[in-house]
């Protein structure tokens, strides 16, 4: 998959929506601004674009704030976007870079990690403007790969919700590969791409399961299906 052109697209796509109306709600995160969006969006691909190069795991310096004036925010913007790819580039995937999830420390993590942080908030920019379109779905069930095998473990570690659970995550619109089964047991957590009963199971299209673990939509969404027990995909979802 080409994690360049993801970022590079729906980076700028994000951009413009964004821009256009800084003062717009975005409807997907209740009280955010398109302004808050932006400046968070402008702030992290700062941020990857100083920290992958360095060539070491040790967390970098702290990112500063993005620019308050609203002409230099969107330029700020624009400058890190193009910085970003052009650290990840120009840097060995393989090289030693520091990341927040204990997922292997290469900057190689940082291209699939912006590529689909990019997809959710390009969606979430699309919310305050009144026009949204899905995610194409072998993007967004890789991303719902990295949300599971690659972001949750790391985020679960701390937070096990029962001594022995599982879910079954299955998208009907990519096969093969489409499926994964979530389990946690006497503190332990571990998913497997695998077809198996769980406790309890969620499926549907690419795109609205995507959006649905990083809570964009609710569980109950119309393309959805959840089986089993419903309480516990609230431990899949990451939110913001």
């Amino acid at each position: 998959m080409d994690y360049f052109a993801i970022i590079e697209t729906e980076g700028a796509a994000l951009l413009r929506s964004t821009s256009t109306n800084l003062d717009a709600e975005v409807p997907s995160c209740p009280g955010w601004s398109s302004r808050r969006l932006l400046r968070h969006v402008a702030r992290l691909l700062h941020g990857v674009g100083v920290a992958v190069p360095r060539g070491t795991t040790d967390p970098p310096p702290r990112n500063p704030p993005a620019p308050t004036e609203d002409a230099q925010l969107i330029s700020f913007g624009w400058q890190a976007l193009t910085d970003v790819l052009a650290a990840l580039r120009d840097t060995d995937p393989d090289l030693p870079a520091w990341n927040h999830v204990g997922a292997p420390a290469v900057a190689g993590f940082w291209s699939r990690r912006l590529a689909h942080e990019l997809v959710v908030h390009r969606w979430d920019a699309d919310t305050a403007t009144g026009r949204t379109q899905l995610p194409a779905a072998a993007v967004a069930a890789d991303g719902v790969d990295e949300l599971l095998t690659v972001l949750l473990p790391g985020i679960a570690r701390a937070r096990v919700p029962r001594d022995a659970a599982s879910v079954h995550v299955h998208l009907t619109d990519t096969a093969p590969g489409g499926e994964w089964l979530v389990r946690w047991a006497d503190g332990a957590f571990e998913v497997h791409r695998e077809h198996a009963r769980g406790d309890a199971a969620l499926r549907g299209p690419a795109g609205p399961v995507l959006l649905a673990l990083w809570g964009r939509v609710p569980f109950d969404h119309p393309d959805l299906a959840v089986l089993g027990d419903h309480g516990l995909l609230a431990e899949l979802s990451t939110g913001l």
